[in-house]
């Protein structure tokens, strides 16, 4: 990669343009042409550096329920239960740590269904494993922006916080809402006016479609539209769950430092259970397992708060977009 495809995965993934001609907007702010972006972009989604540029849907904002379920699953059942928990639709990503509690997936299920039920389903299924319901008490920072610039050490780039829902503005789930929002969540197609090309499919005008983006990211129901990208193809090959056994009246203040820093791209707050204490999260993504270590010291110094573990995901079962509104 030079210094314009950095810029490039930079910006995709901080915020897309939602403008006729997003890909020219790009260029005017890297220093190239639309054709060369439209370029390097096709490009880089080969090399798959790019997953996909799309709508990122907050899906408790679309009524769905989620959580973290850790799972205790013996070694040698590790793929019958793995092939049993991949199998739901609303298992987005699923990985191997270390610890009696290794096999890690976070599920959503949707309006209408029991998030405890479906869990337990999975847990019968896969072999009748120990499972903890991890779910978010309460989130701090949720923004997987990777630091693809090669800044000098001590220059971060900034990031805004996703919008929060706006009261009495509940998502409705009408057929032509889900038909939008099952359209919007695919990959954006490339070309001169991609948005266009998803207006003509879903028999609306080009400017109507846009602004019922921007609209529906105003109201929190979109996170934000952008790119995600392949974190090892970009040189991320480590990611590190860093859990703090912490208390409760100092866990406020914990999230927020932790969330100040560039290198934490989730930070949450999960009930401790008597098996397993640790109620502060903060999610690391580095270069290599030694990057991820020194990181999580600097945040623990940051925190003032040294009772914590670092759990490195050591295989992937599965790691897909969730799509809403499944059949």
């Amino acid at each position: 990669m030079d210094a314009v495809d950095r810029q490039l995965l930079d910006q995709i993934q901080r915020a897309f343009p939602l403008e006729p001609r997003p890909f020219e907007a790009l260029g005017h702010r890297v220093g190239v042409g639309e054709a060369e972006v439209l370029r390097r972009i096709d490009r880089m989604k080969k090399d798959r550096l790019v997953r996909q540029i799309s709508a990122i849907f907050n899906t408790g904002g679309l009524g769905y329920r989620s959580s973290l379920v850790a799972m205790a699953v013996s070694e040698e059942a590790l793929e019958k239960a793995a092939r049993a928990v991949n199998a739901y639709p609303g298992v987005s990503h699923n990985y191997l740590r270390p610890g009696s509690y290794n096999m890690w997936f976070t599920v959503a299920v949707p309006p209408g269904e029991s998030l405890e039920e479906v869990v337990a389903g999975l847990s019968e299924k896969a072999g009748g494993w120990p499972f903890i319901i991890l779910p978010a008490i309460k989130k701090y920072k949720l923004a997987v922006v990777l630091d693809v610039l090669d800044e000098p050490e001590g220059e971060t780039s900034t990031e805004s916080a996703a919008p929060q829902v706006e009261a009495g503005r509940g998502f409705e789930p009408t057929p032509e809402n889900v038909r939008i929002v099952r359209c919007i969540q695919e990959d954006l197609p490339l070309g001169e006016r991609p948005f266009r090309v998803w207006a003509v499919e879903l028999g609306r005008e080009e400017e109507e479609l846009l602004a019922l983006i921007r609209r529906w990211t105003e109201r929190g129901w979109i996170r934000r539209f952008a790119a995600v990208l392949n974190h090892r193809e970009v040189g991320f090959g480590a990611n590190g769950m860093v859990v703090w056994r912490c208390d409760p009246d100092r866990i406020d203040s914990m999230g927020k430092i932790l969330a100040g820093h560039p290198e934490v791209s989730h930070c949450y707050h999960r009930p401790a259970h008597p098996e397993w204490p640790y109620n502060l999260y903060a999610m690391i993504h580095g270069r290599s397992e030694e990057e991820c270590r020194a990181v999580a010291d600097r945040l623990a110094a940051a925190v003032g708060h040294a009772d914590y573990r670092i759990l490195f995901s050591t295989r992937e079962f599965k790691k897909i977009r969730l799509k809403l509104f499944w059949e």
